[in-house]
């Protein structure tokens, strides 16, 4: 099953993000920027929260070029860098139809029904970003992932907005992203985000159980 690997933080100031663009490389690693990628994230979860209270994300991702859904959960190891589980499938399910209780015969719905069996699901959380990717290579091959997110975030309790930094592991050795964190954070004034923008956003702005 797929892990992911990843550092998460928070940026203080959107003049970082320009920083950052601007530099030729990080911890020895070739910078390429591939520009801004709009998306619109709903997160379900139980009317009671279960999913959130397991450290669990199910979110049908949605941009102009196709709709993705994905399960998400905790994964050992990591320490001071997060691992999930990731399962991800094209989909053309809408908001709707998973409100409705469509469940397509997809990875991530199976993975979902593995854990937990059959939900009664709902939008708890949507997230609009803006995403700028930026790949770092080594030797011409890209090893890791960095996002540099503008993310609103819409819930019961209104609308809130953060910067987020994310760097992922493109399957390189996961030790490389302690010293990509140590790198940015001697140079950059970012502190470390939670595990998940699901967690962080229901914390800012959703109805807990």
């Amino acid at each position: 099953m797929p892990i992911e690997s990843e550092i998460k933080f928070t940026v203080p100031l959107r003049e970082v993000f320009d920083r950052i663009r601007a530099l030729p490389e990080v911890a020895g690693f070739q910078l390429r920027d591939t520009g801004v990628h709009a998306h619109r994230d709903t997160y379900f979860d139980t009317p009671d929260r279960l999913l959130l209270r397991s450290k669990v994300v199910f979110r049908l991702r949605e941009s102009r070029r196709d709709a993705v859904l994905a399960f998400k959960a905790q994964a050992p190891g990591g320490g001071d860098f997060y691992r999930r589980v990731e399962v991800e499938a094209q989909t053309d399910v809408t908001v709707s139809g998973i409100s409705g209780g469509v469940r397509p015969p997809v990875p991530p719905v199976e993975e979902l029904r593995k854990r937990f069996g059959d939900l009664t699901l709902e939008p708890a959380l949507t997230v609009a970003n803006n995403r700028r990717i930026i790949t770092l290579s080594r030797i011409g091959i890209p090893r890791f992932e960095m996002a540099l997110d503008d993310v609103t975030f819409t819930g019961p309790r209104g609308s809130a907005s953060v910067l987020e930094l994310e760097v992922e592991s493109l399957g390189w050795e996961d030790s490389a992203l302690r010293d990509i964190a140590q790198w940015l954070r001697e140079r950059f004034p970012l502190e470390p985000a939670g595990p998940s923008k699901y967690i962080l956003g229901m914390e800012l702005v959703g109805r807990k159980a």
